[in-house]
């Protein structure tokens, strides 16, 4: 998955915007982290803590520390542990569990900031989440963010910062629980195969990913044409370098059975092993992915082996869930080039539903590789996808 940029749990800094600070239209939604802080004058902090029964102002100190501030406003809603859990709920719906490194690590923090800044409804989740980024300066947002990540305690959880776009064709090296269905038509020889593929991805503990992938073909043989189940491969995958937060890289080996009948085109006939290498480094809004990939045929020499190459330049146009990106992919297989150019976009609130667009164009040995139109559309199933939370 696909990235992610999307996601985040309801509720944040509720307790600002019902303690002296009135609704959350007041705020400006529209303007992310301009406006210098003033969530420490007196008459709000007055009201901030009034409402919830503390002392007067006079008795106590404003806040002045993430920490302090997350204690005296957002403790209310998110628990002073970031459980959600409190004695007196206010909300009705229940609040993201920071200390549930399964999904907060998924998250790039991006996400996080724009919620905070914009409100749940920027991230396609509740409303009784509402925008600060009219109050709350840019280095506290990021603050806030940063005290949210340690409610994770547990090491080696990938990075979600490095959790990027899917490209269309390069293993992403961050694990994903992901339904892909992958549509493709290639035309060449005076001849157009199509492929539909669909490819399920379920996160294992903190590091692996098992995948498993079905094609649906319909392909010419001797001028005619088949249609059917192709080879079924299944895969797994691991991440050696959780604790890195600007490279990741993964290992891992799909295994690809003879299912699919060879006779009529619709699989390779043999069964196949290919181990390979997935990287991710981002640099901001842009990043680059990489998968070095072998493709060993069993029972047949060693010089039968195919080596396959991707790698992907991406870059999002701005930091939303419904962002685009545009990519260009260089993917080969032996001495056969082909470029990738290539669209994506978030089609969910959340982000958590994306579709991508593109067109392998070759670069040598075009009447043996074609032209092939591909796109993908993704759901990441663990998170919400159009159902906003109220």
């Amino acid at each position: 998955m696909s990235k992610t940029r999307h996601r985040y749990g309801a509720g944040c800094l509720e307790a600002l915007g019902r303690r002296g600070f009135g609704s959350p239209q007041r705020f400006r939604a529209d303007r992310v982290v301009r406006r210098p802080v003033r969530l420490l004058g007196h008459a709000a902090l007055a009201a901030a803590i009034g409402a919830s029964g503390a002392a007067p102002l006079a008795q106590e100190a404003a806040p002045r520390t993430i920490p302090e501030m997350w204690t005296a406003w957002c403790a209310r809603c998110h628990g002073a542990d970031g459980r959600g859990r409190v004695a007196e709920p206010t909300l009705t719906v229940q609040p993201r569990d920071f200390t549930d490194c399964r999904r907060a690590t998924t998250e790039p923090d991006a996400d996080w900031a724009l919620a905070t800044a914009k409100g749940g409804p920027a991230v396609g989740l509740s409303a009784q989440m509402p925008a600060f980024g009219a109050a709350l300066t840019a280095a506290q947002i990021d603050g806030f963010v940063a005290h949210m990540r340690r409610f994770c305690t547990e090491p080696d959880w990938p990075d979600g910062n490095l959790n990027l776009p899917r490209p269309i064709f390069t293993e992403k090296a961050f694990p994903e629980d992901e339904l892909v269905v992958t549509p493709m038509t290639t035309h060449g020889g005076g001849e157009r195969h199509w492929t539909g593929v669909l490819t399920l991805e379920k996160r294992i503990g903190k590091r692996a990913q098992l995948e498993v992938t079905q094609p649906l073909e319909s392909v010419v043989v001797d001028g005619r044409r088949s249609r059917g189940f192709g080879d079924l491969e299944l895969g797994f995958k691991y991440v050696l370098n959780p604790r890195r937060h600007n490279h990741l890289a993964a290992a891992g080996i799909d295994v690809r059975t003879p299912t699919g009948s060879s006779s009529e085109g619709l699989g390779a006939g043999e069964a196949r092993v290919e181990p390979y290498l997935a990287t991710a480094s981002a640099f901001g809004l842009t990043y680059v992915q990489s998968q070095v990939k072998l493709e060993l045929p069993r029972n047949r020499p060693w010089a039968d082996r195919v080596a396959v190459y991707r790698v992907s330049l991406g870059r999002d146009l701005s930091l939303t869930p419904r962002a685009w990106t545009v990519g260009l992919e260089l993917t080969g297989e032996n001495d056969a080039l082909a470029l990738v150019p290539q669209v994506r976009k978030g089609i969910s609130p959340s982000g958590a539903l994306a579709g991508a667009f593109g067109v392998s164009l070759p670069v040598n040995h075009s009447d043996e590789q074609g032209r092939t139109w591909v796109a993908y559309v993704l759901w990441e199933y663990l998170e919400p996808v159009f159902w906003r939370r109220r």
